[in-house]
């Protein structure tokens, strides 16, 4: 009796522990391919993603056009400012969509450097959010159009 309790209990441990495996494949699309596998690294110059079968396969970060990994989408999408000009191409974290449209958010760090005045701060973190249509620029959310873009898609705004 207590053997077969204990064979149980191995069983169901060991299907929790498949099961975890299951919940974090990830995947990185790359040059029109994607690989798929479990654990994701990103480097100075390359990802690398390591399959079920051991194998580390290692991509060029510049061709990295989508990666999946801990449960978050992150795509390679033009950074629009005001002057609506493409100021660089940055890897976006997909938040959710709606209609055809989709809501992104972009982190990075923003400086204040003032020459004449001797005005210094340290790097702050910024994150911005974009909405993009078909891989298409479609709107900037700010300060002015944050209290209706968000609640169309289902995001609370606090005043």
């Amino acid at each position: 009796m207590k053997r077969i309790i204990l064979l149980i209990l191995v069983c169901v441990i060991t299907a929790g522990v498949n099961a975890g495996e299951k919940e974090n494949l990830s995947y990185i699309k790359a040059n029109g391919k994607v690989y798929f596998g479990y654990k994701v690294r990103s480097g100075l110059f390359n990802t690398s993603i390591l399959n079920s079968e051991g194998k580390i396969t290692k991509v060029k970060n510049k061709h990295v056009e989508t990666l999946v990994t801990k449960g978050k989408m992150y795509e390679l999408l033009p950074v629009i400012m005001q002057d609506k000009k493409v100021e660089c191409m940055a890897m976006m974290e997909y938040v959710t969509a709606k209609d055809g449209l989709r809501l992104f958010k972009y982190s990075c760090y923003h400086e204040y450097c003032d020459f004449s005045s001797g005005i210094f701060r340290k790097a702050q973190p910024e994150t911005i959010y974009f909405v993009y249509k078909d891989g298409n620029f479609h709107l900037r959310v700010d300060a002015n159009n944050a209290a209706t873009v968000l609640p169309f898609f289902g995001i609370n705004v606090i005043s």
